[in-house]
């Protein structure tokens, strides 16, 4: 089977979170989490997009998908906005 490989972008980044900062970019290639040097993902925002991201990467392209949907993900934490987009490589 042939995984998709995902791009996630935090694209807004409003409250007092201190752990996500816009622009912060990471990706899922071949099923596995790439985070760059020098960079970290918060453990809360990736728990609550981790089912989205699971289930993008092994969808069949004929099929529809959260993705096809929805592009825009936010954390679940109440005090602060974060904002992340998946976006399917080609």
């Amino acid at each position: 089977m042939a995984f998709k490989d995902l791009k996630v972008t935090v694209v807004k980044a409003e409250g007092p979170c201190s752990r996500m900062k816009e622009g912060i970019e990471f990706y899922v290639r071949n099923a596995k989490l790439e985070i760059p040097e020098g960079k970290s993902v918060c453990i809360f925002a990736l728990g609550s997009i981790l089912p989205v991201l699971s289930g993008a990467v092994i969808r069949n392209i004929k099929d529809e998908g959260m993705l096809d949907v929805l592009q825009e993900w936010q954390c679940p934490d109440p005090l602060s906005k974060v904002i992340f987009r998946i976006e399917e490589l080609e």
